[in-house]
């Protein structure tokens, strides 16, 4: 992969972004009490740091609301009207509503310079709908019943408890405490352990709001491992590049919450926040590395959106989010040219195209006892004997430090290398006549108590004692292989190939993968099928398998093809997607959002990376229900905005089967296709830039 350019960092102060003080992290919002306790013990004070209480080390304090039953509902149900807005379009749309005896007013969109238009106030989503009807009578369109936060007054009377170990309980100031450690952290029970200034207070709900105040650079020790942790995607650059994404958005979203007495909360809904148990060290380590990098456009920090999943290819914020940020614009998840690595396998393949005789157990025999000239069809394709068995079933007993016994040349074959690996001595007392007569025919003359656990173990297809052809030398193979693996269990290694021939296990680091110089080369398909090759270029970040010979390097080595194809972001599990609803369950799916009486039709719109831009639901009396952005997803519950669907039967047996990839609102930064990237050799400065188009790096010291 040919790295691009990358302009130098500027290193100078940047007005826009200097001098950061402290963020204010809402931890929740909705509990009435909270256990906690105090590293090394501390004081709980009030909230301008008067000491009120002592607690000693790992003394636990309950934190009570005597709310007396009373609370404020956290959310209410409002229509919005249309997609977001710029202000001009929401100013000259809320004339219209309000000349409709409406009173609108409108929502900024945190991520986007565009307005969100809302009318009406509701206790319950049904009783939005007369109004939501008028609309839809008058022709408006996108009309979406959203659940909103509830705008309400602190009450007065009630009283805050410090309730200790011995239960006593204390009284505290309504305004709130101020919990103060000897050591490090605050542990709050049930939710973790937090750096810096914990305070807990009443909120206008009649609940208590938590906030957690830290420095910026603490904050991102919490954020980044949550966000895109080292054990998902170890790698550094990758990790840098969401280190500095993740500073970028705080910065430019701070304040957010401030209505909630904080500045973000610590969900997706702004970005996930650990605390101390969040943190990892491959993430410290990309945070110190990227410290006081922001990710700018011109002069100013960026709205660093980012999504999980891509689905192959991002998209504009006008599809989403509206408005126009230009770094915000649609790119492809894919290499423009995948970088493989030449692998050949140093023994003579046969040219078979399909190879259905390959296994598992055939490879794994050709590293150790079999002659891998022997991994031909037409060979495998004779009538085994005992001559052709000999060997292997020497080599094998050897390795198991068995009794070399003799392979009996009388009686059925598959029987003979049984008895060869002492199984006969196993099935007296287990076995039942009756399960034999169970699994085998009749007709088989001998050792039917042996045939039986053979079957039963799944070492042998019950059809073999049904055949009268002569058994195969790969069907003879085949029960060895399963035979050995009842003695001696193996599991290939497998990991990702990197780009310097190392390999890495899932959840470890990279290590070295040592070849025989007779090296056995195959793939594996999305279906588990398997096929000898001579040659591979294997495309970094493919899944290998390997099975070691008995020195150590590795004497069969398998690529497997990726099931989500060859894209960056093709290491997440929500890459590829499917999705089935029965007619009721996509109603009720559906209902969540828009009171319909029933599903005629879904008809959409898509872009040429097959993203759905524009989704019309047509109900069962005929009238049309549009969304888009960000509610299609959220209208049929699906992960992404990219996808395709199948229906299958009729009425109310009709069945619902959608196809998809990716997960997130599909705007910024492709997490997955990062780490993708820097599988391949991407600096976290190509991967910003890839992502957001024009931004420039910027050092705030």
């Amino acid at each position: 992969m040919k790295l691009q350019s990358i302009p130098a960092l500027v290193l100078t102060l940047v007005p826009a972004i200097a001098a950061q003080p402290p963020l204010r992290i809402g931890i929740d919002t909705q509990a009435t009490e909270w256990i906690l306790s105090l590293e090394g013990g501390g004081q709980v004070c009030d909230r301008a740091g008067k000491p009120l209480l002592k607690l000693a080390p790992d003394e636990k304090l309950r934190i009570w609301w005597d709310s007396r039953g009373l609370s404020d509902p956290t959310s209410e149900y409002r229509i919005q009207v249309g997609k977001p807005h710029s202000t001009a379009e929401a100013a000259a749309l809320m004339k219209r509503l309000k000349e409709l005896g409406e009173a609108p007013d409108k929502v900024k969109v945190p991520d986007a310079d565009t307005w969100r238009v809302l009318t009406g106030h509701f206790r319950e989503a049904r009783e939005a709908e007369p109004v939501l009807q008028k609309l839809q009578d008058l022709g408006y369109e996108e009309l979406w019943v959203a659940s909103e936060a509830r705008p309400s007054q602190p009450r007065k009377g009630r009283a805050l408890y410090a309730i200790t170990d011995r239960y006593e309980r204390r009284s505290l100031p309504l305004a709130g405490v101020w919990l103060k450690p000897v050591g490090e952290l605050t542990a709050l029970q049930g939710k973790g352990r937090y750096r810096g200034k914990v305070e807990i207070f009443p909120n206008s709900q009649g609940r208590l709001t938590v906030v957690n105040t830290v420095d910026l650079e603490t904050y991102l020790r919490g954020v980044v491992p949550k966000e895109m942790g080292a054990w998902e995607f170890p790698s550094l650059e990758a990790l840098k590049a969401q280190a500095v994404a993740a500073r970028t958005y705080a910065v430019a979203n701070r304040g957010k919450r401030a209505a909630d007495g904080f500045d973000m909360g610590d969900t997706v809904a702004d970005q996930v926040y650990g605390g101390r148990d969040g943190e990892q060290a491959l993430t410290d380590r990309a945070i110190a590395e990227t410290e006081g990098l922001f990710a700018t456009y011109g002069g100013k920090p960026i709205q660093a959106l980012f999504m999980a999943n891509c689905g192959g290819h991002t998209t504009d914020v006008a599809h989403v989010f509206g408005g126009d940020a230009p770094y915000l614009r649609a790119v492809s998840c894919y290499p423009a040219r995948p970088l493989t690595l030449p692998y050949a396998s140093g023994v003579a393949v046969t040219p078979e195209a399909q190879q259905p005789w390959l296994s598992w157990e055939l490879l794994r025999l050709a590293s150790v006892a079999l002659p891998p000239e022997w991994l031909s069809g037409e060979r495998l394709g004779k009538a085994a004997t005992f001559e052709d068995l000999t060997g292997p079933v020497r080599i094998l007993q050897q390795r198991l430090a068995l009794e070399a016994r003799p392979l009996a040349r009388e009686g059925h074959l598959v029987l003979a290398l049984a008895r060869a690996f002492g199984f006969h001595r196993i099935v007296e007392g287990q076995e039942r006549p009756q399960d034999a007569a169970y699994f085998l025919p009749p007709a088989l003359p001998e050792d039917r108590l042996l045939a039986a656990f053979l079957t039963r173990r799944g070492v042998v297809s019950a059809s073999i004692w049904n055949g009268s052809d002569p058994i195969t030398l790969r069907q003879a193979l085949q029960v060895l292989g399963r035979l050995w693996q009842e003695l001696e269990p193996f599991t290939p290694g497998e990991g990702s190939l990197l780009l310097d021939r190392q390999v890495r296990r899932k959840r470890g680091g990279p290590e070295p993968l040592p070849l025989a110089p007779g090296l056995l080369l195959a793939e594996e398909g999305p279906d588990g099928s398997l096929r000898l090759v001579a040659k591979s270029d294997i495309q970094v970040g493919d899944r290998l398998k390997w099975i070691p010979g008995e020195e150590g390097p590795a004497q069969v080595l398998v690529r497997r093809l990726d099931p989500d194809g060859a894209a960056w972001d093709r290491y997440n599990p929500t890459a590829h997607w499917r999705v089935e609803y029965t007619e009721a369950e996509l109603l009720a799916t559906v209902r969540k959002r828009v009171n319909v009486p029933g599903i005629r039709d879904l008809r959409a719109d898509y872009n040429d990376q097959g993203r759905v831009l524009d989704l019309t639901l047509v109900d069962t009396k005929g009238a049309p229900h549009r969304v888009r952005g960000m509610h299609i997803r959220g209208l049929l519950g699906l992960k992404d905005n990219v996808f395709r669907w199948l229906t299958v039967g009729q009425g109310a047996k009709r069945r619902w089967i959608f196809y998809g990839r990716g997960w997130g609102h599909g705007l910024g930064m492709c997490q997955t296709g990062a780490y993708g990237m820097a599988l391949e050799g991407a600096g976290f400065q190509e991967i910003l830039q890839h992502y957001y188009a024009g931004m420039r790096l910027q050092r705030v010291e």
